[in-house]
């Protein structure tokens, strides 16, 4: 076909084809590929704080091990009112200088007569007896293993047979009088 059957190019092409291309194949340099891995790299570290700030984050342990939630700040007062006085000291500061936080469980008569009592073992923690009532009991303990670790295992005694212990799921005290050991976890989050 002759030049003459072609049809004109226009100024935008023209300007296309003039401008310099890289010696690769036309596609950005190796600049731009280091500046999108480094703002994907931000963007992946800040997803990644946000999600440990808000609590979002895994835990170990499997879904149908128990958990423990922590004592919030403003009821650490009130909460220290049910730990083994001879302890409650050094726990309660840590808790409310965000070393340490403390354990939060409730106590449920469920099926329990009222006046059977419960205590906790956590760790080398010994809970006061609490005697069962009509009402639910919240009641605070150190965790049972350091903090860091997120697991550990905390054991029931007493005779509240048929007493519900407030985990996440709940467990029912079948097996008391005879001690009864619960693993539990939770996540290592700062409470403050």
């Amino acid at each position: 076909m002759s030049e003459s059957g072609q049809t004109p190019a226009t100024a935008s092409e023209k300007a296309a084809s003039a401008a310099p291309r890289s010696k690769s194949s036309g596609g950005p340099g190796p600049r731009a590929a280091i500046i999108a891995v480094a703002g994907f790299l931000l963007v992946a570290g800040a997803v990644g704080l946000v999600l440990q700030k808000t609590d979002l984050s895994p835990m170990s342990g499997s879904s149908a091990q128990p958990t423990l939630s922590y004592v919030a700040q403003r009821d650490i007062r009130a909460a220290a009112t049910t730990l083994t006085p001879s302890a409650a000291g050094p726990l309660v500061q840590d808790a409310e200088s965000c070393k340490i936080p403390l354990a939060s469980v409730t106590i449920a008569k469920g099926t329990a007569a009222v006046g059977s009592t419960i205590r906790i073992r956590s760790g080398s923690y010994v809970s006061p007896y609490f005697t069962v009532t009509e009402a639910m009991q919240q009641v605070a303990v150190p965790y049972p293993a350091p903090y860091g670790a997120g697991s550990g295992i905390i054991t029931i005694e007493g005779n509240a047979q048929g007493a519900i212990l407030g985990l996440s799921p709940s467990k029912v005290m079948i097996d008391l009088p005879a001690a009864q050991t619960i693993p539990v976890a939770w996540r290592t989050v700062n409470p403050c």
